[in-house]
């Protein structure tokens, strides 16, 4: 393929993703809600909703090294046979952030990889979630929670 044909296929993957990627304003509140998770693989999905209005795609979450739940937005794979992964939604940072804070309250905090003197282990990708668990009480409450059904969380966005 020639420089010409490279960048003449780079312009339609821009057009192309200039026309299909959702890119919302800074909503006043947002809504997490069905949230499916697999506890064995720490990870899952939920969907989305901002001012009300709930977006088609379901992001994914997943249980980081560090303990704490990440979500990462829909992703188009190889849109127009490109060789890349584009996200579908561009969430500002504020938005982000409140998603991040909503999750935290429907998820218990594991503890991360690495050393943990105070208890006498490492922790690493084969330790049992059994030893990951920083507070059983909390964790059970919230593991119930999610399976449960019960995964409703508004929040507000810091407007500052």
């Amino acid at each position: 393929m020639s420089s010409d044909e490279h960048k003449d296929r780079r312009e339609l993957v821009r057009a192309w993703l200039k026309e299909n990627v959702l890119w919302p304003r800074t909503p006043s509140e947002i809504s997490i809600s069905e949230v499916e998770f697999d506890w064995d693989r720490l990870t899952g999905s939920f969907a989305l909703s901002l001012d009300g209005q709930r977006l088609e795609e379901r992001f994914d979450i997943s249980i980081e090294i560090t303990g704490r739940v990440k979500c990462n937005p829909p992703m188009f794979h190889s849109p127009l046979g490109a060789p890349a992964s584009y996200a579908a939604v561009h969430l500002d940072q504020k938005t982000e952030a409140a998603v991040l804070r909503a999750l935290g309250l429907l998820f218990p905090r594991l503890r991360a990889f690495g050393l943990h003197k105070d208890i006498g282990l490492i922790v690493d990708g084969l330790t049992p979630m059994d030893r990951r668990i920083i507070d059983r009480t909390d964790f059970e409450e919230k593991r119930k929670r999610i399976e449960s059904g019960d995964t409703v969380i508004t929040i507000p966005v810091d407007s500052s």
